[in-house]
C-alpha cells in the first residue's frame, strides 16, 4: 500500500480509510484534488441521496438482483455504500485508473466485508464502460467526476441496460450556468444565459446534453430527479432504448427565455430551430420537468434514512417540496420587491401569492428562490402597494 497519511472515517453504514486531508491544505481549508486519492466529504449528500434514489429505482421498477458500476471510484467509498445500503444488488462494480486508489478500493472491500458482491478493476473510465457494453450491461451507471461528465456520456449510454438507470454529477457548476458561456458552448453544445434563474438553466443544459447523446442512439430519457448542492448539479434518469420515448425526448429539448421588463420567463419548444426570434434565449436544453413527482413522493422520499447528513435529509425535503411545483423556471424575491428598500422575506411572499389562489413553492436553487404560476410582475406590484 502506497505510503501516505490516511485516517479512518465512517459515513452511512460503513467504515472507509480515506487521505488525511488535513495534510492537503490549499488557502486554509482541505482541497481532495491535492490528495493522492480523490476523496470529498462535502459529496456525502450527493452519496446519501443517491442510495435513496437507487433504493427507490429498485422498488419502482421491481427489480432485482441489480448490477452497478462505478468507473470513477477513487476510495471506493460509493462503491462500498452501494454495496451496503441498497437492496437487491448483486454485483457493484468499482474502478479507477489510479494505482493508488485501486489498492485504496481493495483494501477498503476488505475492511467492509464486500469482496463477494464488488468487483474492482484497475482502468480507464470509458474502456471499462465499453467492456460492460460488450458484456450485456449493468442496470445501474453512476458517473461521479472532478469536473464535467461530459467525456463519459455516450459510452455510459452504450453501457446501461434498457430501462437502467444513469445517474451523473457536473461539478462545472459556474461553466453550466453562464460564467463562462463560450467554455459551456464547447462542452455542452449550448448557450447559457445570465437570467435571475441561470443555476436552473445549468442543470437543465447538462440534462440536454444526455438527451442529446441519447438521441444520436435512438434512445429516451426521463429524469426521475435532480438537483443542485453548492459546488456542484446532480441528475439521475431513466434511459429507454426505444425509438418512441426517443421521440418524446424530443419534444422536451428546446429554449429558455426571460423578459426583464415583465419578469416573465418560460420555455419554448423547437430543436434545433425554435419558432420565435422575440426573445434572448438560452439553450438548446430539458424543457420538461426536472423531476418525476410520483416517483419522489412514492419511493424517493421513503428511501432517505436516519442516519443520513442533516443536510442530505434537508436537500431532499426542499425537493420533495418543490416538485409540486409548476414547471416554470424559479424566480427570486429581488425581483418581485426590487424598489421596497427592505428584504422581503421569502415566506411572506409565498403566502400572498398562495392567498391570490396560485401555486408557490420553494426552490432548492436558490435560498431566494421560489416557483409560481402566477403573474411576477401583477405579484411586484401588490408587494410594491402594501
Amino acid at each position: 500500500m502506497s505510503d501516505y497519511p490516511k485516517v479512518e472515517i465512517r459515513e452511512g453504514l460503513v467504515s472507509i480509510i480515506v487521505p488525511d486531508l488535513s495534510k492537503y491544505i490549499v488557502g486554509n481549508r482541505p482541497e481532495p484534488a491535492h490528495a493522492p486519492v480523490f476523496y470529498n466529504p462535502r459529496m456525502e449528500v450527493n452519496r446519501s441521496l443517491s442510495i435513496a434514489i437507487i433504493n427507490g429505482y429498485v422498488n419502482y421498477t421491481g427489480k432485482s438482483n441489480i448490477i452497478i458500476c462505478e468507473p470513477l471510484s477513487g476510495t471506493g467509498v460509493r462503491a462500498i455504500r452501494y454495496a451496503r445500503e441498497i437492496n437487491g444488488v448483486s454485483k457493484v462494480i468499482a474502478s479507477d485508473i489510479s494505482e493508488r486508489a485501486y489498492e485504496l478500493i481493495r483494501m477498503n472491500i476488505d475492511r467492509n466485508g464486500l469482496s463477494d458482491i464488488i468487483n474492482v478493476h484497475k482502468d480507464d473510465a470509458n474502456n471499462l464502460l465499453l467492456r460492460i457494453a460488450r458484456e450485456g450491461g449493468c442496470d445501474v451507471i453512476d458517473i461521479d467526476p472532478f469536473g464535467s461528465p461530459q467525456p463519459f456520456i455516450e459510452n455510459s449510454l452504450r453501457a446501461i441496460r434498457d430501462q437502467g438507470l444513469l445517474c451523473v454529477t457536473a461539478t462545472d457548476v459556474g461553466v453550466l450556468s453562464g460564467k463562462y458561456p463560450i467554455k459551456c458552448v464547447r462542452r455542452y453544445g449550448a448557450l447559457p444565459q445570465k437570467f435571475p434563474y441561470r443555476f436552473e438553466v445549468g442543470i437543465r443544459i447538462l440534462i440536454s446534453t444526455v438527451a442529446r447523446y441519447a438521441l444520436s442512439m435512438d434512445y429516451g430519457i426521463r429524469p426521475l430527479m435532480s438537483f443542485l448542492d453548492g459546488h456542484y448539479y446532480r441528475v439521475c434518469m431513466l434511459v429507454f432504448k426505444d425509438r418512441a420515448y426517443a421521440l418524446e425526448t424530443l419534444r422536451n429539448i428546446g429554449y429558455s427565455y426571460y423578459r426583464p421588463s415583465t419578469l416573465q420567463r418560460g420555455f419554448i419548444s423547437g430543436y434545433p430551430i425554435p419558432d420565435v426570434n422575440r426573445y434572448r434565449l438560452s439553450g438548446p436544453l430539458w424543457i420538461g420537468n426536472l423531476w418525476d413527482a410520483e416517483f419522489l413522493m412514492n419511493y424517493f422520499m421513503k428511501g432517505t434514512r436516519d442516519y443520513f447528513s442533516s443536510r442530505a435529509r434537508e436537500v431532499a425535503g426542499l425537493i420533495g417540496e418543490e416538485a409540486l411545483g409548476p414547471n416554470i423556471p424559479y424566480a427570486l424575491t429581488t425581483e418581485v420587491g426590487r424598489d421596497l428598500g427592505r428584504e422581503l422575506p421569502i415566506n411572506d411572499v409565498i403566502s400572498i401569492i398562495r392567498g391570490l389562489g396560485y401555486q408557490a413553492v420553494r426552490s432548492h436553487f436558490h435560498v431566494k428562490g421560489f416557483r409560481t404560476n402566477a403573474d411576477l410582475l401583477r405579484i411586484k406590484e401588490i408587494i410594491m402597494g402594501k
